[in-house]
C-alpha cells in the first residue's frame, strides 16, 4: 500500500491546486504537440432535468432497461422530491421521456434503481430505492405494476441502492440494500459514531418474490453508511462476492462462502469517504479490478478528518485496487496516474475509443460547497495508454464528453442501437447530458439476457496473436446506477476474432467460433439448463461489415 503524505498539506494550497490543475490528471505526461484527434462523441438533447429538494439527499440514479424486449434499451432515471421519474428513449436524434402511461408512479424522492427480470417471465423488471422504501415494478410488455418490498430499515435511514444476485445458486434473485442515514439527521465526517451508522440489509429470495432478512446470519452487516454495494465474482469461482463502498470508513469486501454466509476480507485499512465504484479487468488477467472515488483534494483535509482516532489512517485520494487473485489486492492508484484528484461521485470503466483498453469516466462536483459552485469540476474522461511499458490513464477532453454540471454518475448504454456504447451523464439539480459514440474502430458487442441466472457471466474474446480480453456482467456499478447488460469489446483495427468463450456462473461454457466483427450478438437464454441444447444466439449487423479503422 502506498503511503499518504498530504496530512500536513496547507488547506489553502489544496484549494489553489484545484484551480490550477482543474482539467488535468495529476502526474500525467504531456500529450503530443500534434493536433488532438477529432471528437469521438456527439451530444444529443435529453428531455430530463433533475430537481433537488433540500430536505432530501442530493442524489439520483438510473437503470438501463429493455422495456419491451425488442433489443432497444431505454434508461430509467430517478426524479427528485415532487418530480416524476423519467424513462428516456432515443427517438429522432434525441432522448425523449416516455414514462407517462407506463405505471412507474412515485410518492417520494428516487435514489438508486436496478433492472432485472426478477420474476423470470421474460420481461425486465425494475427495483427502485426511494426515500420511503424499496419497490419492485413488475413489467408486463411495457406496463409496470408496483409491489412494495418490506425491508427492516434502521431508524432515521433511507435505502440508497439495490444490488441483485443469486447468492446461493437456487435460481432466484437475492437483494442487498445499501442504507444511508436520512438527510434530516445526516452529519459528515463521522467515522466512529455507531449511532450515526446505518447497516445494510441482505434479503434472501424465498422463491416467490417474498424475502427473508439474513443480514446477521450471513455476516454482511456493514458498519457504516453506504452509497453503493456490488455483487461481483472476485475469485472467478462462479459465486457472487460482495463489495461495499462505505461513505465513512474503510472499503469492505465479503467473500461468498457458498452456504449463504460471507467472510469479510480486509483489502485496505485506510479510511475515506468512499462513494462511486467502477469494476473492470484493467490488466487483462481475467479477474475484476476495483476503483473507488473519494472526496479528493478539492476539499481541505482538516474538514474531512472528522472523529478519526490517532490510530486510523485517512486519505483524500481515489483508490484503484488491482486484483492479484485469491482476494489479494494491490493499490496501483499512483502507478496508473489517478492520485491527487478532486471530489468525485460515480465512476465506470468502458472502452471509449474502442482500442481494446478499458478507459475511465468519473462524475465530479459537490453541490453544497461554494468552491464547486464557482469552479465546476467537469466530469472526467481518461483514456488508458501505455508509457514505458506500464499502463496509465490520461485525462482526455478531446473526446467531447465534458460535463460542467454537478455530476452524479455516468451511465453506459447503446442508445441508437449501432453496437457502440453511448453515454448519459446524470446530474444533480440540473439537466442530464447524452452523447452518441461516433468512434470509427472495429468492435464486437455481446448482449447477455437481463436475468438473475446470467449475473456474473464472463465473456473472453480471443483475437489473433494470442491476445484475450474479458468482460463480466455486473449490475449496479457507478453510483446508484445499473449499467447496460451488453459487454462491449473494442478491436481497434483488428479485423478478426478467433472465438468468444462464454462462462456462466453455473459452470456451463459456450464457444462462438470466429464471430463476425462490427456486430451485436444477443444470447437468447443465458445459462442453458439442458446442456444438450444448442446455444441460441442472434447476430445483428449493426453497420456494413467492412474494416473500420480508428481516427
Amino acid at each position: 500500500m502506498r503511503q499518504y503524505r498530504r496530512s500536513h498539506m496547507d488547506p489553502i494550497m489544496t484549494t489553489l491546486s484545484v484551480a490550477v490543475g482543474l482539467f488535468l490528471f495529476s502526474g500525467c505526461a504531456s500529450r503530443s504537440t500534434t493536433l488532438p484527434p477529432p471528437t469521438l462523441f456527439t451530444p444529443i438533447p435529453a428531455d430530463f432535468a433533475h430537481t433537488w429538494a433540500k430536505d432530501t439527499h442530493p442524489f439520483t440514479g438510473a437503470a438501463v432497461i429493455d422495456v419491451e424486449g425488442d433489443g432497444t434499451f431505454e434508461v430509467f432515471v430517478g426524479g427528485g422530491e415532487g418530480q416524476r421519474d423519467a424513462l428516456l428513449s432515443y427517438r429522432d436524434g434525441r432522448l425523449v421521456n416516455i414514462e407517462p402511461g407506463t405505471g412507474l408512479s412515485k410518492d417520494s424522492t428516487t435514489y438508486g434503481s436496478t433492472a432485472i427480470d426478477l420474476d423470470a417471465d421474460g420481461d425486465t423488471d425494475l427495483l427502485v430505492a426511494r426515500e420511503d422504501g424499496v419497490s419492485l415494478y413488475l413489467n408486463d410488455k411495457g406496463r409496470f405494476q408496483e409491489r412494495r418490498i418490506p425491508v427492516n430499515l434502521p431508524a432515521d435511514s433511507v435505502p440508497f441502492a439495490v444490488a441483485v444476485a443469486d447468492i446461493d445458486h437456487d435460481g432466484d434473485g437475492d437483494l442487498y440494500i445499501s442504507v444511508f442515514v436520512n438527510a434530516k439527521t445526516f452529519r459528515s465526517a463521522t467515522f466512529n459514531d455507531p449511532t450515526h451508522a446505518k447497516p445494510n440489509r441482505l434479503l434472501l429470495n424465498n422463491g416467490d418474490l417474498t424475502f427473508t432478512d439474513i443480514t446477521e446470519s450471513s455476516g454482511t452487516a456493514s458498519k457504516q453508511n453506504t452509497f453503493l454495494s456490488v455483487f461481483v465474482d472476485l475469485d472467478t469461482d462462479g459465486w457472487q462476492d460482495l463489495v461495499v463502498s462505505q461513505n465513512t470508513g474503510a472499503v469492505e469486501i465479503f467473500r461468498n462462502m457458498k452456504d449463504r454466509t460471507f467472510q469479510p476480507i480486509t483489502v485496505s485499512s485506510v479510511f475515506g469517504f468512499w462513494m462511486g465504484l467502477a469494476i473492470g479487468d484493467i490488466d487483462k488477467d481475467g479477474d475484476q479490478d476495483l476503483f473507488f472515488t473519494n472526496v479528493g483534494t478539492s476539499i481541505p483535509l482538516f474538514l474531512t478528518t472528522g472523529d478519526l482516532r490517532k490510530d486510523q489512517r485517512h486519505t483524500h485520494d481515489w483508490m484503484l485496487l488491482r486484483n492479484d487473485g485469491n482476494f489479494h489486492f494491490t493499490d496501483v492508484t499512483e502507478t496508473y496516474g489517478l492520485s491527487g484528484e478532486g471530489f468525485a461521485w460515480g465512476a465506470v470503466f468502458e472502452d471509449l475509443n474502442l482500442d481494446g483498453e478499458l478507459d475511465l469516466l468519473v462524475a465530479q462536483n459537490y453541490i453544497k460547497w461554494p468552491v464547486h459552485q464557482y469552479l465546476k469540476l467537469s466530469g472526467r474522461t481518461a483514456l488508458q495508454s501505455t508509457e514505458h511499458g506500464k499502463p496509465v490513464f490520461h485525462h482526455t477532453p478531446s473526446l467531447g464528453l465534458e460535463n460542467p454540471y454537478f455530476g452524479q454518475a455516468p451511465v453506459i448504454v447503446d442508445l441508437d442501437g449501432d453496437g457502440k456504447q453511448d453515454l448519459l451523464w446524470l446530474n444533480i439539480n440540473g439537466p442530464a447530458r447524452a452523447f452518441l459514440n461516433t468512434t470509427r474502430a472495429n468492435y464486437l458487442t455481446i448482449t447477455v439476457p437481463d436475468r438473475v441466472t446470467a449475473i456474473g457471466t464472463r465473456v473472453t474474446l480471443e483475437t489473433d496473436k494470442g491476445k484475450s480480453d474479458t468482460r463480466a456482467v455486473i449490475g449496479t456499478v457507478g453510483m446508484l446506477t445499473d449499467q447496460t447488460p451488453e459487454l462491449s469489446f473494442g478491436l481497434g483495427d483488428r479485423e478478426q476474432v478467433v472465438r468468444a468463450v462464454i462462462q456462466y456462473p453455473n459452470g456451463q461454457t459456450e464457444v462462438i467460433a470466429a464471430p463476425p466483427i462490427n456486430t451485436k450478438i444477443r444470447l437468447q437464454r443465458g445459462p442453458i439448463m439442458n446442456a444438450s441444447m444448442p446455444m441460441s444466439i442472434t447476430v445483428e449487423q449493426s453497420r456494413p461489415q467492412t474494416s473500420q479503422h480508428p481516427n
